[in-house]
């Protein structure tokens, strides 16, 4: 797939006409680069915050210092000073916004009203479930478990919806979404097995610790560094198309770029092991050099979530991440919560402009202006039409994309015999929450 030689990415907006951050131009040959999320603009000086307010629950000094500093830099007090800092890194860390009482009255009630459900990328529920509580394509059940949550729990505002002075939801809406597409207490279970490495799509994942995250019971892992945003438009674009000979094709050209882009991000995250297995030995403890060395574009190769009772996460969507394995002997759940673009009527219609339209028409559209809010960029397999998938990386193949034998005999007529060694892609529907 041929791609500009001249990209611009305008990772955030706020309402209205004035950028949050800054826009990247990205220059050279016609492929997808990754960029990392730090940007190196003096416009963000770095914020001194005390490492112990980075609440880093209950074993957080055994993290790496790199991890430690990425962990202070990301950490505010407020919501409020949420919003440059997501700007920036993509990654926003606010401790206390739920406490224990609330904390206890939501699990309470997410438990005996929930609907229980598979976890994203878990072969049963053994290791890992869900217990479904809020969304926008709701059945009977759903909405019953809905109406249960918001009349027994009195932070349910706070903690998932908009209706309080403290919610976490303006920070989204300033970025573009708005619309609640799922929350849902997600469970890891002892011994449970580790997700498979994912991104949920374009949007904003939040989550909220219910129990003290240690590195032994399963914190989220995340690897702060995006995905290219044209990849995901392309996503989103060929899950609108009907299906057709044009969309198989479309299809194993989007599995070479996956596989590309995939092996870039893993050189990147290689990169960054290496960098750091070297500082770490030389900086020790020291994680105000450690927060320079971040800040100055050097992000961890991986960053455990460890946190506190309540303490609220949110993150780009987009980033790959996965929920960890359950070392320990207890439960360990977390309330998480997708937020895209469109709600479900929105998003059907438009999966029916997009397929109404010419190529070059959806592209064009795709490429909004600064001015305007960014458009959804990605459509789940196997959920509601237009919901967000999650996209999961095994081994050295990411996503697998079914193609069907007449694209790929077309394919190699024209380009020659096809790698048989290349694996397919295929979407894997659901929200892998953590």
């Amino acid at each position: 797939m041929a791609m500009a030689t001249n990209r611009t990415t305008n990772l955030c907006h706020r309402p209205g006409n004035t950028p949050r951050c800054r826009l990247l131009r990205q220059q050279g040959p016609k492929r997808a680069v990754l960029l990392p999320m730090s940007l190196k603009s003096s416009s963000y000086p770095p914020r001194m915050v005390p490492a112990r307010a980075a609440s880093l629950g209950p074993d957080g000094d055994t993290l790496p210092v790199d991890q430690k500093a990425f962990m202070d830099i990301v950490t505010v007090e407020t919501v409020a000073e949420a919003f440059d800092v997501f700007a920036k890194w993509g990654v926003v860390r606010v401790p206390n916004l739920l406490s224990q009482e609330e904390v206890d009255s939501l699990l309470s009630a997410a438990k005996d009203h929930g609907v229980r459900r598979d976890a994203f990328a878990q072969d049963h529920q053994s290791d890992r479930y869900t217990l479904w509580i809020a969304g926008d394509g709701m059945s009977d059940a759903q909405l019953a478990a809905t109406k249960a949550v918001k009349e027994k729990v009195a932070c349910v505002e706070r903690a998932i919806f908009h209706g309080d002075d403290s919610s976490w939801r303006p920070v989204c809406d300033a970025f573009g979404y708005p619309n609640l597409m799922l929350a849902e207490v997600v469970t890891s279970a002892p011994g449970g097995a580790a997700q498979d490495w994912h991104f949920d799509g374009e949007g904003i994942t939040a989550q909220v610790s219910l129990v003290p995250i240690g590195a032994t019971n399963g914190p989220t892992e995340i690897q702060p560094r995006p995905t290219p945003r044209a990849y995901m438009q392309w996503m989103k674009h060929l899950a609108n198309q009907p299906p057709g000979e044009l969309k198989d094709e479309m299809m194993e050209t989007l599995a070479e770029l996956t596989s590309e882009i995939k092996s870039m991000y893993d050189r990147l995250s290689k990169a960054h092991e290496f960098a750091w297995n070297t500082l770490r030995p030389i900086l020790g403890g020291n994680v105000q050099v450690a927060r320079s060395i971040v800040e100055a574009g050097l992000t961890p190769p991986v960053v455990h979530m460890v946190a506190d009772v309540g303490c609220l996460t949110l993150y780009d969507a987009s980033m790959i991440h996965r929920g960890g394995q359950n070392r320990g002997d207890e439960e360990r759940p977390i309330l998480a919560v997708h937020i895209n673009k469109e709600n479900k009527q929105e998003r059907e219609r438009t999966r029916i402009r997009e397929r109404s339209g010419g190529m070059g028409q959806v592209i064009s559209q795709n490429e909004a202006p600064a001015s305007r809010q960014r458009q959804p960029t990605v459509v789940a397999a196997g959920s509601a039409p237009g919901a967000l998938p999650e996209f999961s990386f095994r081994g050295s193949s990411p996503t697998r994309l079914s193609v069907t034998k007449t694209a790929k005999a077309k394919k190699a007529k024209s380009k020659g015999a096809v790698k048989e060694a290349r694996k397919k892609v295929k979407k894997k529907g659901g929200f892998g929450g953590g």
